[in-house]
């Protein structure tokens, strides 16, 4: 199995790598390396009588060793610093927040 890059742990101009590892027919194959724009909240999590585990917000409840995209529970890209602590949102069309490109 790989190990975590440096860019699954920390942000670099607020975007990052997803850091959840993938497995293709039980066997590593990497990690999911979509775009993550910080870590996944903590939540309170429960376990049903069949043995499965559910987060109370719904969100991925897998192993997540770093950030992670949206897919897997992480926070939505918060677009870009406009100045005084205010984000631009990430509303923006035709390729407008530098930090994703949407």
């Amino acid at each position: 199995m790989s190990k975590l890059n440096e860019h699954h742990r920390k942000l670099t101009n607020g975007k990052g790598k997803c850091s959840v590892p993938m497995w293709s027919n039980g066997s590593p194959a990497g990690f999911c390396d979509a775009d993550a724009f910080g870590t996944r909240p903590k939540c309170v999590q429960y376990r049903l009588p069949n043995n499965e585990v559910v987060r109370d917000d719904g969100k991925y409840n897998g192993y997540v060793p770093g950030l992670a995209c949206v897919g897997h529970g992480g926070p939505a890209c918060p677009g870009f610093d406009i100045g005084d602590g205010n984000f631009s949102g990430c509303s923006g069309t035709g390729g407008d927040c530098p930090t994703c490109g949407k």
